[in-house]
């Protein structure tokens, strides 16, 4: 009654400063705070979801928890729990104290965080003993911690493995005098013999070696004066403050778990099996609760029991090992139910009328003050409003410029960067962005350079070039062809280059170029083939005629025989003796060889008409290699005639409809690359090409075979792509097995592979319709 009539009087005090509605929604606030207080003290029966985060992954180590999940005791308390298993990238005690969770697991280095001045509470050791120990080799002699020192150990530094670190300082040994290796242990670093010593969990590691009858030794700390507490169950101070109902709910459930999951192993097992996902066998859970039953002595003490003494001498061994200050008060660090229930008294709820007397004060305040601000937050909204505008345009424009774009610092650091440059330079933005330099991404030779034009641009010199060339290098050793403009970015120190990729422009001017030389060669052979033509049919003509002039078949030579006094007889017999035929025989055969080479410098570089013809893929590879045959390019340092050549045709394999020139130019391509692939080879090995073909299904299908190099699968993966090659600068284009593609799949509707080993040679591969 008193506190309504206190309302009714404060209600007519402040009806002339603020208006009826505003107190009326200031009493109803106030009123719902009290009932919310009220509330506070009663039973919640709605269900509470709540978070509880385990130390590792899910394993009989944690099945008390589990027990009470699916058995429903902490459904009963009115919790919907969720566990969540271990991330090796987070702390469980920070993800309570930051909210990501509501209870936790750890060992005794809770204590550790609450002497350091964390808000932390411990609710309950489940574990009397921890199962924390060092795993050594039988045949290691290690058989206690001073004969660590000098030896490989493996264990984690930081407060997980606090039960060996305070172990060893207790024993006066130097951390430093042993070659730790500060990591968590995976299973197959107990089976190596590198590591004399490995940090374990008695409940699960030393199963590994059992079962591979490995033999091993345990240092075990408290043998050494550190018996510490082994899983606790913890939560933060503000949980407790806040939801001391909770609190005392989900406690209760937990052990309630624990009592049942010690009772019911086998079943439990069965769960964590069929339920949670563990990686461990039946067998290795059987093992592991085995060890934990003899931590956690559930038939001589009470499960979660714990002894404030105990929880002092381990503070103790923290400060005297030089762990963690001395602390005076475990108070607030032992959780007492009792203590921690949240009552309302008379007192505190006349400091809440107070505090909200002086709320209400402040808020007719703030209801004048409330109208000179509302026009200046209009207005601040309005510019606000633009400068958003113009940033999404500005984010717009830096965005979809179409070139690789970067913002940098005065000392060249890349602030932004672009979609495009991340394209260009093959990295994320997260690992460019305040991590990389502009002269990361430049070649040594351009690097003076650019450095004097940075640093006049810093010195604001009107001398510096906004636009210019350099050569961009990738972090894969690729080298582009950079345009690049710089202009400083007015009122900051900072700068935005754009930057456009020549590489593919600058190429194509070099492949036109060099099209322009070899249309103008192509030209001049045909020109000199037609004028060796002439002198050639000459010469043929001529020995044919000498041959005739030596036969005895023709009557003539009889006859002009007599006249000078002798036989054609004579004259043939003297021929033959001296080699005259023979040699007249080898003259014609050259010039026929010679003919026949002309005849195919003029097939091949004449023009196509584009005009498809029945061809006999076999000639077409015997054509190609006269051409061949002909090719000594002692830059290239090889001599297609020291190449051995293996034919494998199928002579029933028919003919293909095609071009005849393109089709030959494919394999001219190719045998002059497997060529200049084995002129690489070592010395021992004799270059060989084979030929084959062969007809499958309604296709005809080359094979053109070396014994070269071979290449890699990267190389192997981008071998069609254009301007793509593996050759010194100068030597090829890297168009060749492009155009090459291009002709066989888009021109005839085949298809070409490639199949290679390094140092063993590459196989191409060519299908083509059959006629």
């Amino acid at each position: 009654m008193n506190i309504i009539y206190y309302f009714k009087h404060l209600k007519k005090t402040l009806r002339y400063s603020a208006s009826h509605k505003t107190i009326t929604a200031l009493l109803a606030a106030f009123i719902s705070l009290l009932l919310f207080t009220s509330n506070s003290l009663a039973a919640n029966k709605n269900i509470d979801k709540v978070t509880l985060q385990l130390r590792w992954f899910h394993q009989f180590q944690f099945a008390g928890y589990y027990a009470a999940l699916e058995k429903g005791y902490y459904k009963d308390e009115g919790l919907d729990v969720t566990i969540v298993e271990r991330d090796l990238n987070k702390d469980p005690v920070n993800q309570v104290l930051n909210g990501e969770a509501d209870f936790g697991v750890t060992n005794s280095e809770v204590l550790l965080h609450y002497i350091k001045g964390k808000p932390i509470v411990v609710l309950a050791s489940i574990f009397q003993h921890s199962p924390l120990v060092l795993v050594t080799r039988d045949d290691s002699g290690i058989t206690n911690p001073h004969h660590l020192i000098d030896k490989n150990v493996l264990m984690s530094t930081r407060s997980l493995d606090v039960e060996i670190l305070a172990m060893l300082k207790q024993e006066g040994i130097n951390i430093d005098s042993i070659n730790i290796e500060d990591r968590f242990a995976a299973k197959k670093d107990y089976f190596n013999p590198d590591f004399d010593a490995i940090a374990a969990y008695l409940t699960n590691q030393p199963f590994y070696l059992e079962q591979k009858e490995v033999p091993y030794k345990i240092i075990t700390p408290s043998t050494y004066g550190v018996d510490f507490y082994g899983d606790c169950l913890f939560t933060s101070r503000m949980q407790v403050g806040k939801h001391s109902e909770r609190v005392q709910k989900f406690l209760k459930a937990s052990i309630r778990g624990w009592e049942y999951a010690m009772s019911h192993t086998e079943e439990l097992i069965s769960i964590i099996l069929t339920k949670y996902g563990t990686k461990k066998s039946r067998k290795h859970l059987v093992y592991e609760a085995d060890k934990i039953r003899s931590l956690m002595l559930p038939d001589l003490v009470e499960i979660g029991h714990m002894n404030p003494g105990r929880w002092r001498h381990i503070a103790e061994t923290f400060n005297k090992v030089g762990l963690a200050p001395e602390e005076s008060s475990l108070d607030e660090f032992i959780y007492n139910p009792d203590r921690d229930k949240r009552l309302i008294s008379k007192t505190t709820l006349r400091t809440i009328i107070g505090i909200f007397f002086l709320a209400v004060l402040a808020i007719v305040f703030l209801v004048g003050l409330n109208r000179r601000l509302k026009k200046e937050i209009i207005g601040r909204k309005e510019v606000e409003d633009k400068l958003a505008t113009s940033e999404r345009y500005y984010r717009s424009l830096f965005e979809n410029s179409g070139a690789a774009t970067v913002i940098l610092e005065e000392d060249g650091t890349i602030k932004q960067c672009n979609a495009y440059y991340e394209e260009l330079s093959g990295l994320p933005a997260e690992k460019i962005e305040g991590r990389m330099k502009w002269s990361d991404f430049v070649v040594e030779a351009d690097l003076k350079r650019m450095q004097r034009y940075h640093d006049r641009r810093s010195a604001h010199n009107s001398d510096s070039p906004k636009m210019y060339d350099f050569r961009f290098k990738r972090p894969d050793g690729e080298i582009r062809n950079i345009h690049v403009r710089v202009d400083l970015i007015s009122g900051s120190s900072d700068r935005v280059a754009s930057l456009i990729d020549m590489t593919d422009h600058l190429k194509t001017q070099e492949l036109l170029i060099q099209t322009e030389k070899m249309i103008s060669v192509g030209g001049l052979a045909a020109g000199m083939a037609h004028e060796i033509n002439n002198p050639l049919a000459g010469i043929m003509q001529g020995v044919q005629n000498v041959i005739r002039r030596f036969s005895p078949d023709v009557a003539a030579n009889i006859k002009v025989a007599e006249e000078v006094n002798t036989t054609i007889e004579s004259v043939s017999a003297y021929t033959e003796k001296r080699g005259i035929i023979h040699m007249l025989e080898g003259i014609k055969g050259s010039g026929e060889r010679a003919a026949n080479i002309v005849r195919n410098m003029l097939a091949f570089s004449r023009q196509s008409d584009a005009t498809r013809t029945s061809c006999d893929v076999n000639g077409m590879l015997d054509e190609v290699l006269e051409i061949a045959s002909c090719d000594y390019d002692l830059k290239k340092k090889y001599d297609f005639k020291q190449i051995e050549i293996i034919r494998d045709y199928d002579p029933d394999v028919g003919l293909v409809s095609c071009l005849m020139t393109e089709v030959e130019q494919v394999f001219l391509n190719i045998l002059k690359n497997a060529a200049h692939a084995m002129s690489e080879m070592p010395d021992e090995r004799k270059p060989k090409i084979t030929l084959s073909t062969k007809k499958k299904d309604s296709k005809i299908v080359v094979e053109i075979e070396d014994n070269g190099m071979g290449m890699s699968d990267k190389n192997k993966r981008r071998i069609f792509e254009p301007f793509f090659t593996t050759k010194a600068p100068g030597i090829g284009t890297g168009l060749g097995l492009s155009v090459s593609y291009f002709i066989i799949t888009q021109n005839h509707g085949g298809s070409i592979e490639v199949e290679s080993c390094e140092g063993v040679g590459s196989k191409f591969i060519i299908t083509l319709p059959a006629l």
